[in-house]
C-alpha cells in the first residue's frame, strides 16, 4: 500500500464515510458491499453443488441470494459465507494492490458482474445497479487510466466495504437480540444449529473486526493492539 500516500489514506476513508451518508449515492455505494455479501452466498453454494436460483438486490440496500441445498451442511456454509467472505474483501483488495493486479481486477469485476446479471440478477434495481457497476468497472479497465488512479478507486472499494459490512454486523447484533427470527443468516444458522441467533451475530462481528484490524494494519504498518 506504498503507492498512497499517508494522508490520502486517511482523508479517502473519511470522505467515502460522509459520501455514504448523502442519497442516493450512499445507497448506490453501499450496494457494492450487498453485491459482494449475496454474491459470497452464491459462489459458496456453487463451489458446494448447490443450485442458486437466483440473487436480488434492493434499493433499501439489503438483499437476497436464494439457493437449493438438502445438506444442512452445505446449508450452514451457504448462510455463514455472506458476513465472513465479505469481511475479508478489504484484505483481498490489499493483495491486490501490492501485486500489481489492479487493472486486470477491474477487468474480473465486470466480468463477474455481467454473468451475475445473464445468470442471478433479477428485480429492476438490482438489474440496473449492477449494469452499471458492470461497465464503470470495463471503463476503467478499457481506458487509459493511470494506474495511481485505479489504485485510488479500489482503495475507495475497499473502504465502502468495510465501512458498511461493520456497520451492518453491528446493526445486527442489535437485530439478532431484538427480533431474532428477522435476523437473516443468524436466524438460518439459528435454526440449523439451534445456536441463538445472537451468538452468530457476535460471532460475525469478531470476524469481521479480526479482517478490519489486519486491513488497517497492513494500511498504515502500525500495531493497533
Amino acid at each position: 500500500m506504498q503507492q498512497i500516500p499517508l494522508y490520502l489514506k486517511a482523508i479517502i476513508p473519511v470522505a467515502v464515510f460522509i459520501l455514504m451518508q448523502i442519497k442516493p449515492l450512499g445507497i448506490w455505494l453501499k450496494t457494492v458491499c450487498t453485491f459482494f455479501h449475496e454474491t459470497s452466498h452464491a459462489l459458496t453454494a456453487l463451489l458446494l453443488g448447490n443450485k442458486v436460483k437466483n440473487i436480488e438486490l434492493h434499493d433499501t440496500t439489503s438483499g437476497v441470494c436464494t439457493s437449493t441445498s438438502k445438506s444442512k451442511f452445505k446449508t450452514f456454509l451457504t448462510s455463514l459465507a455472506g458476513y465472513t467472505l465479505c469481511s475479508f474483501i478489504p484484505l483481498a483488495i490489499i493483495f491486490v494492490i501490492n501485486n500489481r493486479y489492479v487493472q486486470a481486477s477491474f477487468l474480473i469485476l465486470a466480468i463477474f458482474t455481467f454473468l451475475n446479471i445473464i445468470l442471478y440478477m433479477r428485480g429492476g434495481y438490482a438489474l440496473l445497479w449492477s449494469l452499471v457497476f458492470a461497465c464503470i468497472n470495463l471503463l476503467l479497465y478499457w481506458l487509459p487510466i493511470s494506474g495511481t488512479v485505479l489504485i485510488y478507486v479500489l482503495y475507495c472499494y475497499l473502504w465502502v466495504v468495510a465501512i458498511d459490512n461493520t456497520a451492518s454486523c453491528m446493526s445486527l447484533l442489535k437485530c439478532s437480540l431484538q427480533k431474532p427470527k428477522q435476523s437473516g443468516d443468524c436466524t438460518n444458522l439459528q435454526k440449523i444449529t439451534g445456536i441463538p441467533a445472537f451468538l452468530w451475530a457476535v460471532v460475525f462481528f469478531a470476524v469481521n473486526i479480526t479482517a478490519l484490524y489486519f486491513a488497517l494494519k497492513a494500511i498504515f504498518h502500525i500495531k493497533i493492539l
